[in-house]
């Protein structure tokens, strides 16, 4: 069971590797052996499910992996901080963390007596 399952992982990852999606649907149509695991098996089918977008990886370069790394930030400062019970407060801090320039609202700039550029 362990060199059938383990043999089928090393199919999935250089087919992963080599962005070959041809030789990783020839992997993923292969019937399932009865020496693989049931957790292998499982991924299989979920893999052959998702198949469609896996390959959208392999032809494109886009990934969402920088917006899931700055929602992980903002949950663990959440976490951290045990909550703010100020939004604005919470959002400053947000923007302290990330080093970010924060937007400057026509509303502030009015209410401090200044004069707004022409949008």
């Amino acid at each position: 069971e362990l060199k059938a399952t383990y043999t089928m992982y090393q199919a999935i990852l250089k087919a992963v590797e080599h962005n070959d999606s041809k030789q990783l649907r020839t992997v993923l149509d292969q019937p399932a052996s009865p020496e693989l695991s049931g957790y292998m098996k499982t991924s299989l089918k979920t893999l052959s499910a998702h198949f469609p977008y896996i390959q959208n990886t392999f032809y494109y370069p886009y990934n969402n992996g920088k917006i899931e790394g700055i929602n992980n930030k903002i949950k663990v400062l959440n976490r951290v901080a045990y909550g703010y019970r100020n939004f604005i407060h919470y959002k400053n801090r947000i923007i302290l963390h990330f080093n970010l320039k924060p937007i400057r609202n026509k509303l502030n700039t009015i209410e401090k007596g200044r004069e707004c550029p022409a949008a």
